[in-house]
């Protein structure tokens, strides 16, 4: 959780904040600023079940900010999401959104998952198919409401 090292994986969030920082709608020091590295560099902030035991759409808040919500639905084959857009979902019975991914080509995204980042077809991925879903535009206005 939270890892940045090169070749040995990451999890969503930091494959977001990577993304974010690597088309310049972020810097790191932005995402510094807000939190994000330093909690989710700590023990105590980001368990695996972290999600289970709050209320508070961190995530969502944290990194989202940074785009503009384009789409708040269920992740289906016919919902339309472009090429870059993020997408947020609520899995594993979370009462927030707590996993991400990047969209290639609709409805295929790129995520990180147990066994790494790989591109998969998020509208049938057992993780994502069918779940609550944003989607945002990291390159629209950012919305201030986020």
């Amino acid at each position: 959780m939270g890892g940045r090292i090169k070749g040995a994986g990451c999890d969503c969030a930091t494959l977001l904040s990577e993304y974010l920082i690597e088309i310049s709608a972020v810097t790191e020091a932005q995402l510094i600023e807000i939190g994000f590295y330093r909690e989710c560099g700590t023990s105590h902030a980001f368990h695996s079940d972290w999600f289970c035991h709050t209320t508070s759409e961190h995530y969502l808040r944290g990194l989202m900010k940074f785009g503009k919500l384009v789409a708040e639905t269920v992740c289906r084959q016919g919902e339309k999401a472009e090429p870059g857009d993020l997408v947020l979902f609520r899995v594993a019975g979370s009462r927030v959104f707590n996993h991400g991914a990047i969209v290639t080509h609709w409805p295929f995204g790129v995520h990180a998952q147990h066994d790494g980042v790989r591109e998969v077809d998020l509208s049938s991925n057992p993780l994502t198919g069918f779940r609550m879903m944003e989607i945002f535009d990291p390159f629209g206005e950012q919305d201030a409401g986020v």
